[in-house]
């Protein structure tokens, strides 16, 4: 095991179990008790597979969200659940209980929920595969649902109902869950978006809201116009492509805001560059994030 930096380590691990879930997804179950007992909801682990199993596996880790740790209570292991788009993923799909994973986490700055304990509606929004980066999150705040007196809204969707393969996982927790298939073959008809703007709408809940979410980057577009709309705070957790996972390679970087950046966080702690005279930067996703405070971010269009 090598340590890395605070609660960053790097350790062998080896799978309890990797099963398939739906068309192209799968559900796996790392014991990693070090990162399990450490990580916060929000963060996400980098893994490469032992060459000695697949000596020609892609050179690159994989980075990806935890979806829960288990067993709740001094957790030992963590599950991932991960959709085959390319050769490593699809690899994995061969993994057995017993091999073995070189893995590197926690890392990132995970969801800064505590902070929001004054408001009354915590919404979770999740757009399609990532709604796991939200069942951590959700699993935390029900815990505190009686003390602070909170109302806990989940939202996700997915193109067809075969693809909602974490709502049996949501449905466990005391919880509002709403879900919406594009095709509209389940649910509400369209996508998570929409069904939100329809809540905030009806029930009038946006003066006492907070919305967290995942999901592809044109929801975060709609979002981000929604949470201007309504006046509602947001975290998200941004998806890039990373080389390294520990901000050596540069490729995940996001546009910032600085004026909201400013706002928002500890300069002098963070990786952010500023372009010269201008009001934009760019952040690093793997370190200063993966989750930003929606109205940081500077959305392509």
């Amino acid at each position: 095991m090598f340590y890395w930096r605070s609660t960053m380590l790097q350790l062998k691990a080896f799978i309890l179990a990797n099963e398939q879930i739906g068309d192209r997804f799968w559900r796996i179950t790392i014991a990693a008790p070090q990162i399990a007992s450490t990580i916060s909801p929000g963060q996400f682990v980098n893994l490469k597979i032992s060459p000695s199993i697949y000596p020609f596996y892609p050179l690159l880790r994989r980075p990806f969200t935890v979806l829960k740790r288990i067993p709740r209570a001094n957790p030992s292991a963590i599950e991932i659940v991960y959709e085959i788009v390319g050769k490593g993923t699809k690899l994995m799909t061969k993994l057995r209980k017993g091999d073995e994973l070189d893995l590197i986490g926690p890392l990132g700055q995970g969801f800064s929920w505590k902070r929001f304990l004054d408001k009354e509606v915590h919404v979770l929004v999740g757009g399609g595969i990532g709604s796991a980066a939200l069942f951590m999150l959700a699993e935390e705040i029900s815990q505190m649902i009686p003390r602070y007196n909170l109302k806990l809204v989940i939202f996700i969707d997915a193109r067809t109902k075969d693809e909602l393969v974490l709502e049996a996982d949501f449905k466990t927790l005391p919880a509002d869950l709403r879900v919406a298939t594009h095709d509209g073959q389940y649910g509400y008809h369209g996508y998570v978006t929409q069904m939100l703007e329809d809540y905030l709408d009806k029930e009038g809940v946006s003066h006492k809201a907070v919305i967290y979410a995942c999901g592809p980057e044109i929801m975060y577009r709609k979002l981000q116009q929604i949470c201007r709309h309504y006046g509602v705070p947001a975290q998200i957790s941004l998806e890039r492509h990373m080389g390294c996972g520990i901000g050596a390679c540069l490729s995940c970087v996001c546009k910032v805001r600085k004026e909201t950046v400013m706002k928002y966080r500890n300069l002098a702690a963070s990786h952010i560059q500023f372009v010269p005279e201008k009001e934009l930067g760019y952040a690093l996703v793997c370190k200063d994030g993966p989750v930003f405070n929606i109205e940081e971010v500077e959305f392509d269009e």
